[in-house]
């Protein structure tokens, strides 16, 4: 009887041991799946059109590089509402969750990042100039986590487009952000790329979206003949105010934004955002795929277009010529 019992013990034992195994062996199996969906954050300053279609461009190549969201990786977003102190603390948490990787939209936003980021890779989209938001002394040379894509405004071709469309222009007008650095720097870009063409640049600070109004109206009391509004985060959120008060007062818009057009501008020389999301998936991949970001220097965006608003034209009795509107770049709107 007692041989009996042992036996059953015995095989009671084995038979524990045999299942805690299997538990065993499908708990690492299930730990094994779970790492191997590489995290991904995203971190947007606030909901401007620009960080909109970056986002959906990164969600497209991702798409388009082969990869399954939540099989392949995980993808969480944050968005700052465009305030400071809540990226700050986005950015802690996301140090906290350890993911693989890290996009980023916007100047402020690598600000931010390349300040408390150091062992995680960060690519950036929707920023104009990465060096001047201190992620590097060059497109070659910088932060050994960071890299992406520069979207900084074609202001030259801009100057080029207005003396073809508009030659007896003397005197444009912009609002600039003196808070944005990439603002800041677009609008002396501007300024150079005018001044070199006879061309006097009237700029008026903003410092929140309810003076847009405002700074618009007291722009327009300088008399440029055409408003051509540089890129930054706070004139993007409330360009409709500046179109809405140059229409009232019957000054053509030109712009850098594509949603611009569509609201009214006659003429946007824009960077394509949507494609910058796309260009700065085909860098996390590499990352993704085992390359070190310090090898991957900065690149400006690859694809660039003008949108013409042929309505907006018309108001303004406004003559695109044909050297324009043959390019292969050139998008019409009615």
């Amino acid at each position: 009887m007692l041989k009996i019992k042992s036996k059953i013990s015995l095989h009671f034992v084995v038979l524990t041991v045999f299942i805690a195994g299997i538990l065993i062996l499908v708990n690492n199996c299930s730990t094994s799946q779970k790492s191997s969906v590489f995290k991904i954050v995203l971190v947007q300053y606030n909901d401007s059109p620009l960080s909109e279609l970056s986002q959906e461009g990164i969600k497209e190549g991702l798409k388009k590089s082969g990869l399954t969201e939540g099989t392949d990786y995980s993808l969480k977003v944050y968005n700052a509402q465009g305030d400071i102190s809540t990226l700050n603390l986005i950015f802690d948490g996301v140090i906290n969750e350890k993911p693989g990787l890290v996009f980023v939209t916007s100047t402020p936003t690598l600000q931010v990042a390349v300040k408390k980021i150091r062992d995680i890779p960060v690519v950036f989209s929707v920023v104009a100039d990465p060096v001047l938001a201190g992620a590097g002394k060059s497109f070659e040379e910088h932060l050994p986590n960071v890299t992406g894509i520069s979207t900084m405004g074609d202001y030259s071709g801009m100057i080029d487009l207005i003396k073809l469309i508009h030659p007896e222009t003397k005197k444009i007008g912009t609002i600039f952000t003196p808070g944005e650095i990439n603002s800041v720097r677009n609008m002396e870009d501007l300024k150079k790329n005018a001044e070199s063409a006879g061309i006097e640049l009237v700029s008026v600070p903003v410092t929140s979206s309810a003076e847009t109004a405002d700074a618009a109206m007291s722009l327009i009391a300088k008399q440029p003949s055409i408003v051509c509004q540089i890129v930054d985060n706070l004139t993007s959120v409330s360009i409709s105010s500046i179109l809405k008060v140059c229409s009232d007062k019957n000054i053509p818009v030109f712009g850098f934004v594509s949603d611009q057009a569509e609201k009214g501008a006659v003429l946007v020389l824009s960077r394509d955002y949507r494609q910058a999301g796309i260009d700065a998936v085909r860098l996390a991949k590499k990352i993704m795929d085992g390359s070190e970001p310090s090898l991957l220097p900065f690149e400006f965006v690859s694809k660039t277009n003008i949108i013409i608003n042929q309505d907006a034209a018309a108001k303004y009795v406004i003559n695109i010529p044909p050297e324009i509107l043959t390019r292969e770049n050139v998008i019409l709107l009615k």
